[in-house]
């Protein structure tokens, strides 16, 4: 076992003791539907080898439909079943938009669009809580829809709150004991494009639908400050989840968890990078302040398996393994903390 120091808030005195590796997971990003069936079986043994209870991925409606009512189940399928085979449970990234459902002036070639009619999108949603009903349960709307990047034309918390209902009533006319988890909000700032996550948050609130989900998603990443470091309080999103659970609480939501479907920090020479052992102390940082703070039920480690090769491109090297296989010293901090309860 490791001896990992502890790093608390003024705030947090305690770590709570129930929380292992079921309240960790793994957020895989796209294109594990791509990987062969050997490679998606070494892909989940080695979620579940980090100590991880759970796997977040796409179910891509712009693969999965691509044109109306023409369906390819096939790589997604496989992903489930290889998820199951090795007890993970799964968060369903329901997202993308196919190039027929888009709005008229969407990019041809951008799937981050999104959907022009959100009832369409909210029969996808159906369609796959009915074909996944023995095995996901759990349904995350839409990814960082705080984001132009992710929401194009521009984020619409009016527009985002249709599709939340849509998809929420249907997942529950299928499965009235799905959980369903709003879209994971990205770290930005109100800059007349983006959104800052607590302001999405209160003006979702504000459209009288919060009936329609069961989780707050958040994507708390803090890099290169520490989670739990106070000075950096007028950016950091991990720190600044404080305010969005006071957001929850004074609309009378305090029964409700936050989950970080998204968490973690680059390595590599990127201009925004962090040093291998930052990344394993933003990481253990995190994990301890998910235990401390009490309303951040889950945490999704962004992610496994660097994607690429290129130290230069920050989006290549997220992972806590390397590309070519080899540990970087958070994955040893992901495994003692799935293993060890209480603070790390």
């Amino acid at each position: 076992m490791f001896a990992l120091s502890c790093t608390q808030s003024t705030e947090a005195r305690e770590c709570r003791t129930d929380l292992t590796g079921g309240s960790l997971g793994i957020a895989t990003g796209s294109g594990l539907d791509t990987l062969d069936d050997s490679e998606l079986d070494e892909y989940m043994a080695a979620v579940a080898d980090s100590g991880a209870g759970w796997v977040r991925f796409d179910i891509d409606w712009s693969i999965i439909e691509p044109a109306r009512g023409r369906f390819d189940w096939g790589g997604t399928d496989r992903v489930v079943a290889a998820a199951a085979s090795h007890d993970l449970q799964v968060l369903g990234l329901l997202t993308h938009t196919p190039q027929w459902a888009r709005t008229p002036e969407a990019d041809a070639d951008d799937t981050h669009g999104m959907p022009a009619d959100p009832e369409e999108f909210g029969r996808f949603a159906g369609d796959a809580a009915d074909r996944y009903f023995d095995s996901v349960t759990h349904w995350e709307i839409w990814n960082e829809p705080n984001l132009t990047s992710f929401f194009a034309p521009q984020p619409d918390v009016e527009a985002y709150a249709d599709l939340l209902v849509a998809a929420s009533d249907a997942i529950r006319n299928i499965d009235p004991a799905a959980v369903v988890v709003t879209g994971g909000l990205s770290p930005a700032t109100d800059n007349g494009s983006d959104i800052a996550p607590t302001t999405f948050l209160a003006e979702l609130y504000e459209q009288g639908v919060s009936s329609t989900f069961d989780v707050v998603g958040m994507h708390p990443y803090s890099y290169p400050a520490l989670p739990s470091d106070a000075s950096t309080s007028d950016w950091n999103s991990f720190y600044r989840m404080r305010e969005m659970r006071t957001v929850m609480v004074e609309r009378g939501d305090s029964d409700k968890p936050i989950w970080a479907t998204e968490f973690g920090a680059p390595t590599g020479t990127g201009t925004d990078a962090v040093g291998l052992t930052e990344q394993a102390d933003i990481l253990r940082d995190g994990i301890s302040e998910q235990r401390a703070l009490g309303f951040v039920d889950k945490l999704f480690v962004y992610s496994l398996l660097d994607r690429g090769s290129d130290v230069s491109d920050r989006e290549q090297n997220f992972g806590v393994v390397a590309h070519d296989g080899s540990p970087k010293p958070a994955w040893d901090v992901l495994r003692a903390a799935a293993s060890t309860p209480g603070c790390l």
